[in-house]
């Protein structure tokens, strides 16, 4: 998908498609609407769209393949990024940007050696939401805990005189998702490290034991919980709490503010932390110039451009004014890294964060991971922690390095 530019009419397009072109690879579609206005407020410069559906897989460039000035998208991050993209630092040193309007750990999350290759783009958090219906027994926070959301929905289970659960709180093993953050949460620490990633194994198994406990103690067994989710949470996550039947269900911020714009919902929402710290998903939005740019002074227009809090209301408010229903939630599909653009914009156009905005001091970057990560997530961490808690007992514990074999011969082989 290519975005194109207009300048004096576009009778010099060729010329500039050739000589002034800021090519930006992307995952993410919604950058058309931005390059569109960018171009509309820019005659000398023209910025196009090339869609990659993993950009970190696209490096380096084929050799028939003109590369690109910006990338945007995950897995980004790397060990050594000057391998693949040109220091930042020049951005900052001319006041084009400052870093006070960034939130500071998410943009020092993309230096290496206290040089700045990345800006972050957008995030996303974990959240759980129930019924409104339900609120008395959420307790006054911004936030739940593992431990809170654990006991809270213990206690709204109920059995009907054949002792069948006619509500079960919350169900674990409903969502493979949520089973990967608790390990996240409990120091599992999945990285990137000399080729292959790494992680420390006592304390996934460590979490996987813990879920484990929590299905058996509190819903009495996996079989349960996979008959009840059957029988009664076939339908959308947001219709599983307002149906009655269970008080909690899981999602991400992108999922849950684009669903509370489209339709409405009696439904509210807290934040998942632990030990005081929100973990921010994985696929975290970056950008950074190409080390090959061949337009890096476009590039650094587009880049100072788009890190405005102006521009980025401006472009929330075209999004308004077009009433997409394939929009995405907020900038890039999540919360702007832009403080002011999350704190005081976007809650204008997503009402239900007026009250609960997630709190800065609490955001937690995930490691460095590898542009394969969520092949690697679904295919061989989530089914080890699923394996860990519906073995029998006296079962011999799955081993994580079987799982990650057959992940290798599917992806590799």
């Amino acid at each position: 998908m290519l975005t194109g530019c207009s300048k004096n009419g576009r009778q010099n397009a060729r010329t500039v498609y050739q000589q002034e072109r800021i090519v930006i690879w992307t995952s993410c579609r919604e950058f058309a609407q931005y390059i569109e206005l960018f171009n509309r407020q820019h005659s000398d410069n023209c910025a196009i769209l090339v869609y990659k559906e993993n950009p970190a897989l696209s490096l380096p460039p084929a050799k028939d393949e003109n590369p690109p000035d910006i990338i945007v998208g995950s897995w980004l991050r790397t060990e050594s990024p000057q391998k693949s993209f040109k220091s930042l630092d020049y951005l900052f040193d001319t006041k084009r940007l400052t870093s006070e309007v960034f939130y500071p750990q998410l943009l020092d999350s993309g230096k290496r050696k206290k040089v700045q290759y990345l800006l972050p783009v957008s995030f996303n958090l974990p959240a759980v939401v129930f019924s409104t219906d339900n609120k008395d027994l959420i307790p006054e926070n911004y936030t739940l805990s593992l431990e809170e959301i654990r006991q809270t929905a213990s206690a709204f289970n109920e059995k009907n005189k054949k002792d069948a659960y006619t509500k079960i709180g919350f169900t674990p093993l409903g969502n493979d998702e949520f089973l990967y953050l608790v390990a996240k949460m409990k120091g599992t620490d999945f990285r990137e490290g000399k080729g292959e990633i790494v992680c420390n194994n006592q304390s996934l198994l460590n979490a996987s034991t813990m879920l484990r406990d929590w299905v058996y103690k509190e819903n009495t067994s996996p079989q349960i919980e996979e008959d009840f989710s059957f029988k009664y949470l076939f339908m959308p996550y947001y219709r599983q709490v307002s149906s009655g039947r269970t008080l909690y269900a899981y999602t991400t911020s992108d999922n849950l503010f684009k669903i509370l714009k489209e339709q409405d919902l009696s439904i509210d929402y807290r934040w998942v932390v632990e030990d005081n710290s929100i973990y921010i998903e994985d696929s975290l939005t970056m950008l950074g110039i190409y080390k090959d740019s061949r337009n890096q002074v476009g590039a650094t227009e587009f880049i100072s451009w788009f890190f405005q809090s102006e521009n980025q209301k401006n472009i929330l408010e075209t999004k308004e004014g077009m009433h997409l229903e394939t929009d995405l939630f907020g900038i890039a599909g999540g919360f702007s890294s832009l403080r002011d653009v999350t704190e005081h914009v976007l809650p204008v156009y997503y009402n239900q964060l007026l009250t609960n905005l997630p709190p800065s001091q609490m955001l937690t970057v995930p490691q460095m991971l590898p542009a394969r990560w969520e092949s690697y997530r679904t295919l061989v961490v989530e089914p080890y922690i699923k394996a860990v808690i519906t073995m029998a007992d006296g079962e011999t514990t799955p081993s994580l390095q079987d799982f990650e074999k057959e992940w290798r011969k599917k992806v590799f082989d």
